[in-house]
C-alpha cells in the first residue's frame, strides 16, 4: 500500500523523472496510455530525500495542493454563475479552463455556448462577464505561474534525491516521452 500522506511519495510520483521511468516500464494501451499494473507501480524505486529535501518539498507540495483546490473552486463559481446567469449547462473544454484564455475568447466562448433562445449579450451582461473574468482568471494565472515554478523546484529536488547528473537530465528531456508532467525549464 502506498502511503497516502507522504508529501515526498506524491512528489516522486508526479516528476518527470518518475514518469519518464513509468512510461518506458509498463505496458502501452491504445493512445500511448499505460497499463497501471499494481504490482509494477508498488515497487518503483522511490529515492530517499534528505531531511534538507524533505524539509524544502513538503511545504512546497501543500502550496501546490492549497493552488490547485482554490482554482478548482474558482472555476466551479464561474462556471455555476454561467449556469445560473447565462444558461450555460454544458461549458466544454475551453470555458472548463477560462482561465486560460484571453478575455476575448472567454466571450466568444460564452457567446458559443449560451443557449440560443438567450439572444444576443447586452452591454450590462457583456460588462459582468468581462468583470468575472477579470475578478477570476488573473488570480487563477497567478497561482498558476507559481504552481509552476513550485514544480519544477520539486523535480530539481526529486533529480537530486536520485543522484541524477546534469547529463542524464538533459538526456531525459531529449527522449522525453508524451505528456510529460510540464516542459523543461
Amino acid at each position: 500500500m502506498l502511503p497516502t500522506q507522504d508529501t515526498w511519495t506524491l512528489s516522486c510520483l508526479n516528476s518527470p523523472t518518475l514518469w519518464y521511468l513509468i512510461f518506458r516500464s509498463l505496458p502501452h494501451k491504445k493512445d500511448e496510455a499505460l497499463a497501471m499494473d499494481i504490482a509494477k507501480v508498488k515497487n518503483f524505486p522511490i529515492a530517499p530525500p534528505t531531511d534538507e529535501i524533505r524539509a524544502e518539498v513538503e511545504p512546497a507540495v501543500q502550496r501546490l495542493i492549497e493552488f490547485t483546490q482554490a482554482n478548482q473552486a474558482a472555476t466551479r463559481d464561474i462556471l455555476d454563475w454561467l449556469r445560473v446567469e447565462h444558461g450555460i449547462e454544458k461549458p466544454g473544454n475551453k470555458l472548463s479552463d477560462f482561465a486560460s484564455l484571453p478575455l476575448d475568447d472567454f466571450l466568444q466562448e460564452v457567446k458559443k455556448r449560451r443557449p440560443k433562445a438567450a439572444g444576443s449579450l447586452g452591454p450590462k451582461p457583456l460588462k459582468e462577464l468581462k468583470e468575472a473574468y477579470n475578478d477570476y482568471a488573473p488570480t487563477i494565472q497567478t497561482r498558476r505561474a507559481e504552481g509552476l515554478t513550485l514544480e519544477h523546484r520539486i523535480s530539481d529536488l526529486v533529480n537530486q534525491a536520485y543522484g541524477l547528473t546534469p547529463e542524464e537530465i538533459d538526456l531525459m528531456w531529449k527522449t522525453a516521452p508524451p505528456r510529460m508532467p510540464f516542459a523543461r525549464h
